[in-house]
């Protein structure tokens, strides 16, 4: 029992540190702001979106910025995109459209449609984001191309999910806030992995084209893969003002949620290994504090030492994320964070070892 206990505070303390660098650094992180103002090609692949898509070129449209342009990939859509594409674009010049009616040989079509986009770009830097996102403010792309200076090659944006009622948007918020915490804080410490595609920008020139190419049959990857192979010769810079976010549409249903997640993950198996053993000692930190805790409840020993470096480690962490979750416009109930944090034990082992078994994702 008192190996266990050792195991368990050395645990406890890895996570804590884990979680007291990465959000800690980014709670107290202000951004630079550049006074440059280089061209933006704001990049959208997008398929059977025409619900979504209204209300995000309108604010695109509303975007307070002097150079950019706006280049839309019609993925092979079956819904009205084509023709309300082509009508919005007929009214703003720097508005295009392009429609895919299908892929080449070994394509997956979101990669196509980045492919595209990107080839046919004509400022200096690439700003990302998907069709059911919306920028949070209209200096959304003035935020983000700010933020290069004279040395940035790629900008780390973040985007978090609309808060809804229920336990599964509770969940999302959550789970996007730890990942948040752990891309853009290991972006501040030089050790770039990934990126969103919801919301991130690069450098036209460092944009490579032939590792997407190389990439190209695999589902996801377009963000995190590709900011992972950039990383290692690339200046990054990360931008979290609220002004400078996307927020997203959260999923409604828990099959869909974890079939999104799935996607997502697919692409982990192709990290770095050291970016794999991170991440993978974080995860498994989770698993192991909360199955530890259990494990001591049921033999009764210590009882009282145990609830006390538990009740610490829980006090510490939710302190950091709840402080953190306001910064980022991630807003969870404190009272929450024990059973999400219970649930997430679960969740990731389960959504990784399905991802990992996983041959063949779809995006859309």
């Amino acid at each position: 029992m008192t190996l266990i206990l050792i195991v368990f505070i050395a645990i406890i303390i890895i996570q804590m540190g884990f979680i007291g660098v990465l959000g800690g650094r980014l709670i107290v992180h202000r951004p630079k702001h550049q006074r440059k103002t280089p061209g933006v090609s704001v990049i959208i692949a997008a398929r059977n979106e025409s619900e979504n898509l209204p209300k995000l070129l309108q604010c695109l449209s509303n975007q307070d910025y002097p150079d950019f342009e706006v280049i839309i990939v019609n993925d092979r859509s079956e819904d009205s995109s084509q023709p309300m594409l082509s009508e919005w674009t007929a009214h703003y010049p720097n508005f295009r459209v392009i429609h895919h009616e299908k892929l080449p040989a070994g394509w997956t079509g979101k990669k196509y449609a980045l492919y595209t986009a990107a080839s046919q770009a004509k400022k200096e830097v690439l700003l990302f984001t998907d069709a059911d996102c919306l920028p949070a403010s209209n200096q959304w792309i003035s935020t983000m191309a700010c933020s290069f200076d004279d040395k940035t090659d790629i900008v780390l944006g973040y985007s978090p999910y609309q808060k809804k009622a229920g336990w599964l948007n509770r969940f999302i918020q959550f789970e996007t806030l730890l990942v948040a915490m752990q891309y853009l804080g290991f972006a501040l410490l030089g050790k770039s992995y990934m990126g969103v595609g919801r919301n991130m920008a690069i450098r036209r020139e460092k944009y490579d084209l032939e590792y997407l190419e190389k990439i190209k049959n695999l589902e996801g990857g377009d963000d995190d893969l590709m900011i992972s192979h950039l990383a290692t010769s690339c200046k990054v810079q990360i931008e979290i003002r609220p002004e400078s976010f996307t927020t997203s549409q959260p999923k409604t249903s828990l099959t869909t949620y974890l079939k999104q997640k799935i996607r997502h993950l697919a692409a982990g198996k192709h990290y770095h290994k050291k970016d794999q053993t991170l991440l993978g000692i974080f995860t498994l930190s989770c698993v192991i504090v909360w199955g530890l805790f259990v494990l001591l409840i049921f033999f009764g020993l210590n009882a009282k030492l145990f609830f006390m470096v538990f009740g610490t480690r829980s006090l510490v962490v939710y302190l950091i994320l709840n402080r953190l979750g306001r910064k980022l416009n991630t807003d969870i109930d404190f009272w929450a964070f024990p059973f999400l944090d219970f649930c997430y034990c679960f969740y990731y082992p389960w959504v990784a070892v399905k991802a990992l078994a996983t041959k063949q994702v779809e995006w859309k």
